[in-house]
C-alpha cells in the first residue's frame, strides 16, 4: 500500500511540475485519494519526518528557492500540502516526506549555486578556476533538465545541486585566495606607513582596531575563509590609511603652529634690538622677551613609540598557506 501512495503522489508531483506555471495551487491532482482500510491504519506517528521537511522547506526559502526557483517550489510546496492531508488521515507517509526533504533541498542547493555562479560573472572570477566553472555550468544545465522530467527522483537533483553549488564555490574560494593575499600585501603596506609617523601611538585607539582587522583577516584566511579575510584586509587597508592621513595632518598643523610661533619670535626680537638701540633697557632678563632659540612649544614624547607598533609578519605563515 505504502508503494502505491508513493507512485501516486510522484505522479501527482510530476502534473504539477508541469502545470505550476499558471495556478499551481488551484490544480485538481490527478489521483484517487488512498483508500486505507481500517487494517491498513495504525495510526504511524509522522511528526519527526514532518518536522525534517518543514525545516528543509525553510532551508530553501532561507536559500530564495522561493523566486529563484519560483515554479518547482510552488509545486514541491503543493504536493507537500496534499501529503500532510495524507499524514493527518493515519497514511504512514514517512517515504514521501523524505522524497520531499531531497526535493527541498535539491531546490536549496540549486538556488546557492545560482546565486554562486551570478556573483562570478558579475565579478569576472570564472579564470580563477575555468575548469571547475565549466562543471558548474554542466550541472546546473543537466539540473534544469531534470525538473521537466516526468520521473525525477529527489535524490538525483539533490546530487546534481550539489554538484553544481561545490564546482561554483570552488571557484569563489579560488578568486579569494588570491585576492586576500594581494589585499594582505595592501593593507600591510598601509600599516608600515602609519607605523613611519608613530601612529600607534599618536592615534593609539584607531590604530589597534586597524591592527585587529588586519589580525582577523589572518584568522579567517587560515580557517579557510577567503572572502572573509579578503573583506577583513580591506577594511585594515582603509583603517590604516585613515590613522596614516589623521596623524600626518595633525604632525604637519603642529609643524606650522611651532614656525609661525618661532617668526613671531624673531620678530620680536628684531623690534626689541631695535627698541634697545634707541632706549636701552638695563638688565639680562627682559619679561615679555623670550631667546630666538627658546623651546615655545613641547616636543612630541613618543618614549614607547616603538612598543606601541604591532608586530604582524609581512607574509602569511607557512601553515596559513
Amino acid at each position: 500500500m505504502k508503494k502505491i501512495i508513493f507512485m501516486l503522489l510522484a505522479g501527482a508531483l510530476t502534473f504539477l511540475l508541469f502545470s505550476c506555471g499558471s495556478t499551481p495551487e488551484k490544480e485538481t491532482l490527478p489521483i484517487e485519494e488512498p483508500k486505507v482500510t481500517e487494517s491498513e491504519t495504525t495510526n504511524p506517528d509522522n511528526t519527526d519526518e514532518l518536522s525534517k521537511t518543514e525545516s528543509a522547506r525553510q532551508a530553501a526559502i532561507d536559500a530564495g528557492a522561493d523566486k529563484i526557483a519560483s515554479a518547482q517550489f510552488a509545486a514541491t510546496d503543493a504536493l507537500f500540502k496534499k501529503i500532510k492531508e495524507q499524514s493527518a488521515s493515519g497514511v504512514d507517509t514517512s517515504s514521501a516526506f523524505k522524497e520531499l526533504q531531497d526535493r527541498y533541498s535539491a531546490l536549496a542547493e540549486y538556488s546557492k549555486a545560482v546565486s554562486a555562479k551570478k556573483k562570478i560573472d558579475e565579478n569576472g572570477f570564472a579564470s580563477y578556476d575555468q575548469q571547475k566553472y565549466d562543471m558548474g555550468k554542466s550541472s546546473l544545465q543537466e539540473l534544469e533538465k531534470l525538473f521537466s522530467q516526468t520521473n525525477l527522483s529527489g535524490s538525483s537533483m539533490l546530487s546534481t545541486a550539489k554538484q553544481a553549488r561545490t564546482s561554483f564555490d570552488s571557484v569563489l574560494f579560488a578568486a579569494y585566495k588570491k585576492l586576500a593575499k594581494d589585499e594582505r600585501t595592501e593593507a600591510f603596506k598601509a600599516k608600515t606607513k602609519a607605523d613611519g609617523i608613530k601612529a600607534g601611538a599618536a592615534a593609539k585607539d584607531a590604530y589597534n582596531n586597524a591592527v585587529q582587522e588586519f589580525k582577523s583577516g589572518d584568522s579567517s584566511y587560515s580557517m579557510q575563509n577567503p572572502e572573509a579575510a579578503f573583506n577583513h584586509y580591506s577594511n585594515a587597508k582603509v583603517e590604516f590609511s585613515a590613522v596614516y592621513a589623521t596623524v600626518l595632518s595633525a604632525r604637519e598643523a603642529a609643524q606650522k603652529a611651532m614656525e609661525e610661533a618661532k617668526n613671531k619670535v624673531m620678530e620680536s626680537a628684531s623690534y626689541a634690538q631695535k627698541a634697545d638701540e634707541e632706549a636701552p633697557l638695563s638688565g639680562e632678563d627682559v619679561k615679555g622677551i623670550e631667546d630666538a632659540d627658546a623651546k615655545l612649544l613641547e616636543d612630541d614624547i613618543y618614549e614607547d613609540s616603538v612598543s606601541q607598533e604591532s608586530e604582524i609578519p609581512e607574509t602569511l605563515l607557512e601553515g596559513d598557506e
